[in-house]
């Protein structure tokens, strides 16, 4: 039996689902307390977030929770297996007609060794997508072990699940195709170009909306992310990925990879 919970935080509807009904509360309680740490690690939103020691540091080293470096990894992470398409990183404009005096900083000049992060001057970090994908990650295996039962989190547009699936599987919507179903322990997460993320839609705007599935949603964000920003190299780049993904362009019209079949899309 499936039971559901949803409210809204983190600016994102969250969405909890668990295979056994006595679970469901605390279910929610772990949630919560995992996405209010994330927040309040990373959110640029919130004055008090740890990021803002990090990005006014410009190029000192700060010490920092377990938290936010783990998150800090994970989008660095991302940002190493997209080649840069998915960058945490916002750089400072030089003043215009003034060329830069250094070549311009990138994700491979940061440094988190353990509890100590150090950027280079002139950058800061905007991770909160990442953020949101680890954090339903993490929330989705702490609530499968410590309560033993199948566990469903969304936070957005991602997805991630952990422990026994109910029968009939995770069925997940893919917007605009009805819904596909999640392998046990799988990830997926939709990514729009107009998600007012602030993307050029110069660059890779082939693609209006991508959804992927891949073994966690870390990974199913980075490369729908990334499948944006690619353009028209998009689909060959997640086949090589070995991603099951399904591509809408800007004219309606879908593809997908391999991977993705129907009614199963993994």
């Amino acid at each position: 039996m499936l039971v559901t919970t949803r409210w809204s935080a983190w600016n994102e509807e969250i969405e909890v689902q668990v295979t056994e009904g006595a679970a469901l509360g605390p279910a929610e309680g772990l949630v919560v307390t995992v996405l209010t740490e994330a927040e309040s690690a990373c959110s640029l939103q919130r004055g008090d977030a740890e990021i803002h020691a990090v990005n006014l540091a410009q190029g000192s080293p700060v010490r920092v929770s377990v938290r936010l470096a783990r998150l800090l990894r994970s989008a660095l992470w991302v940002a190493r297996m997209t080649d840069g398409a998915v960058n945490p990183l916002a750089v400072e404009d030089s003043p215009s007609g003034v060329p830069p005096i250094h070549p311009e900083p990138t994700f491979a000049d940061v440094q988190v060794d353990e509890a100590t992060v150090l950027a280079p001057w002139g950058v800061s970090f905007d991770i909160a997508d990442t953020a949101r994908a680890d954090t339903a990650d993490r929330a989705a295996a702490l609530v499968a072990s410590d309560l033993e039962c199948g566990v469903m989190v969304r936070i957005g547009s991602v997805v991630a699940t952990a422990g026994h699936p109910p029968a009939g599987g995770w069925q997940m919507p893919v917007p605009g195709d009805g819904a596909v179903e999640l392998p046990a322990g799988t990830a997926m997460a939709t990514v729009r170009s107009d998600d007012g993320d602030g993307r050029d839609e110069s660059v890779g705007g082939e693609w209006q909306q991508v959804s992927v599935i891949a073994e966690d949603a870390l990974w199913a964000y980075g490369a729908a992310a990334a499948a944006i920003q690619r353009g028209v190299g998009a689909v060959n780049w997640l086949e090589e990925q070995e991603l099951a993904a399904r591509l809408v362009d800007r004219h309606g019209r879908v593809y997908t990879t391999d991977g993705w079949s129907r009614p199963y899309a993994a």
